[in-house]
């Protein structure tokens, strides 16, 4: 999920001021209303002058130079996160400060209809997104011209089913099931275990549904019958993975990438992207598909489903029960000021920074260090996929290039080749998408650290196993902190 969504999502429906019956809303005029939404409309203005200043200084450097420099992709790429960051802000001021839920169910009269005022709720961040993405477009295309083949308007439908196409439909589902549960059971409304329960079900049914939504929101098809689908088939019989199929994700030739999504094995798809299929040899594509193999095989996606609902959970309930805790263990002395815990304009500012910017850090922070010790494991299994299990090789074995292996060898050593072939398709991966090497992602690191890893892997099996150890504390001992501090903060809201 993109963290931009996600922060959208609990600033819109994770505090009470979202989740108020009809009938404890103040009522608001509807020339308030009107005057609240100019002021909405001002916000996002702001958030695509913003946008297309960017792309506009951007473009205009790139011409003045001749050629895209490091600099200027660096600059870009900042100013990219600095625009999803401002539309984050700018949304949170419209739903605190301009109490956006009160304008859309009272303001406009459209009372607590299913999904139709959560779907104007977010209606600004969504707004927000779109201009944005529209305004760098221009400076998109100047640094990787393939962009301008597609046009703004296939470029502006690629980003929206990429970022919301799978996220927007499992929300929908939540939205409709929890007004059902309101309209049923009327006493859940404003108890401290809702929206933990309710972000449990959530999770469930992002693991359930996310693989349904990606084949209908993204542009894929089967990968057809040939020597390429049959050595991937082959590979995943040898490893006991199962999917329900192995497609190809159309990107204009724009990406060069692959995912897995899905984490039950009847209900599961992995995704090649076209321009993947197209530029990369088959056995670096096989050991791109055994990269995405790894991260089933070590339950990398239920842990993030975990991760993911314990973390927003704990929030949730830290959010209901800050104010009582602050009153029941701080001192009178001690009570933090009215400009912070007020409603004021500037407390309102200062709450949502607070929160974005602390929640930003806890994501970017913990959430990225996991997935980077993940990506790492799901490495290493990229390089045991098309790994022949001799520590001296060449002369080197392929496994899978020809049918009649048996399979069950999924423990089968590494060797120096098959760790080479997985080096060969990370380094091919950067250069077909245009990326640095050093270009460093939070989710994954850079290029060249997870090559400079992986090559301290050849003929020493006890790199491998300390990973591995590593990695498997790391998930226990945090596993345990989520569960710790989600106990202390239900005691504490009782």
């Amino acid at each position: 999920m993109p963290l931009p969504l996600l922060f959208a999502l609990i600033l819109a429906f994770g505090f009470d001021s979202s989740d108020r019956p009809n009938t404890m809303l103040a009522p608001m005029p509807w020339r308030e209303a009107c005057q609240r939404a100019g002021e909405a409309a001002l916000g996002i203005l702001f958030v695509a002058a913003f946008a297309f200043t960017l792309g506009k200084i951007v473009s205009w450097r790139v011409a003045r130079q001749g050629r895209a420099t490091p600099l200027v992709r660096r600059a870009f790429a900042l100013g990219v996160r600095a625009s999803d960051l401002l539309s984050v802000l700018v949304f949170g001021w419209i739903i605190h400060e301009l109490d956006w839920p009160r304008v859309v169910r009272s303001g406009f009269k459209l009372g607590d209809p299913p999904l139709l005022d959560d779907a104007l709720i977010l209606l600004p961040f969504l707004l927000a997104q779109f201009v944005g993405w529209w305004g760098v477009y221009q400076a998109e295309r100047v640094l990787r011209p393939v962009f301008g083949s597609i046009g703004i308007r296939r470029h502006l439908l690629l980003k929206a089913r990429m970022s919301l196409g799978i996220v927007l439909p499992v929300a929908a589902f939540y939205g409709l099931g929890t007004d059902l549960i309101h309209r049923a059971w009327p006493s859940t409304i404003g108890s401290p275990w809702e929206q933990p329960v309710s972000l449990a079900a959530m999770g469930l049914l992002v693991l359930t549904l996310a693989p349904l939504f990606v084949r209908i929101a993204w542009p894929t098809r089967t990968l057809p019958a040939g020597p390429l689908r049959d050595r991937l088939e082959r590979v995943a019989t040898r490893f006991g993975f199962r999917c329900t199929d192995i497609l190809v994700w159309d990107t204009n030739q724009l990406i060069v990438n692959a995912a897995v999504t899905g984490s039950l094995p009847w209900f599961r798809y992995v995704l090649l992207t076209d321009a993947m299929v197209e530029n990369l040899e088959p056995h670096e594509i096989a050991a791109v598909f055994g990269h995405e193999v790894g991260h089933i095989a070590h339950r990398h996606l239920a842990y993030f489903g975990f991760f993911l609902v314990a973390s927003l959970g704990a929030l949730a309930m830290a959010t209901d029960g800050a104010r009582l805790a602050i009153g029941r263990f701080l001192p009178v002395s001690l009570t933090l000021p009215a400009w912070v815990t007020g409603e004021s304009t500037t407390a309102q500012v200062i709450q949502v920074s607070m929160f974005v910017i602390l929640g930003g850090g806890y994501f970017l922070g913990v959430f990225g260090f996991i997935s980077r010790r993940f990506e790492r494991q799901a490495d290493v299994y990229g390089c045991r996929v098309v790994s022949c299990g001799s520590d001296d090789c060449p002369p080197h074995a392929d496994l899978d290039g020809c049918p009649g292996v048996a399979p069950g060898r999924s423990t089968i050593p590494l060797c120096p080749v098959g760790i080479r072939i997985f080096i060969n398709s990370l380094a091919n991966v950067a250069i077909e998408n245009g990326m640095r090497p050093e270009a460093w992602s939070w989710r994954h690191g850079s290029i060249t650290h997870r090559i400079a890893f992986l090559e301290t892997l050849i003929g020493r099996p006890e790199a491998e196993r300390d990973l591995q150890t590593g990695v498997k504390r790391l998930r226990r001992g945090l596993a345990l902190v989520l569960l710790l501090t989600f106990v202390a903060l239900a005691a504490a809201t009782r």
